[in-house]
């Protein structure tokens, strides 16, 4: 089923944020394959030798705005591009705004997003304490 196959990647790269992140019980690795069978977002994908390796879950909940949810890649396959071509496929493929959260410590990350052009929105704190920051990406991205 496709959908433990993605939780199967995401479980991999949650236990590798939750690390970066100095957090013991790490929410995302929580959800289960049934949860995320059940969702409306779209699911991207990059599979090596049969293998999913990387994915991207995005979301549109009001017109002009995706949200990136999610975006997982197996340690194994960590600085090989994957992460990049799947944000430069959403980006390539859409004229929409697109929003990113990510925690604040998540260096690896943060790169990624500021090297597609994403810039600071907001910045605010999980339930769990944890610092997050909401990234946007606009498709003109006008100076402020």
């Amino acid at each position: 089923m496709m959908a433990e196959a993605i939780r199967a990647v995401m479980v991999e790269a949650y236990r590798v944020e939750a690390v970066i992140l100095g957090v013991r019980d790490f929410a995302p690795l929580h959800r289960t394959a049934a949860q995320i069978a059940a969702t409306d977002a779209l699911f991207l994908g990059i599979s090596l030798e049969d293998t999913l390796a990387a994915v991207a879950e995005v979301e549109s909940s009001e017109p002009g705005h995706l949200h990136i949810s999610s975006l997982v890649v197996l340690p194994s396959q960590f600085r090989r591009g994957l992460g990049s071509a799947l944000v430069r496929h959403i980006l390539d493929t859409t004229s929409d705004d697109v929003t990113v959260s990510t925690g604040v410590r998540n260096q690896p990350a943060l790169s990624l997003y500021t090297s597609h052009g994403f810039r600071e929105d907001r910045r605010w704190t999980t339930r769990d304490g944890i610092a997050m920051i909401t990234l946007r990406h606009r498709l003109s991205n006008p100076i402020d």
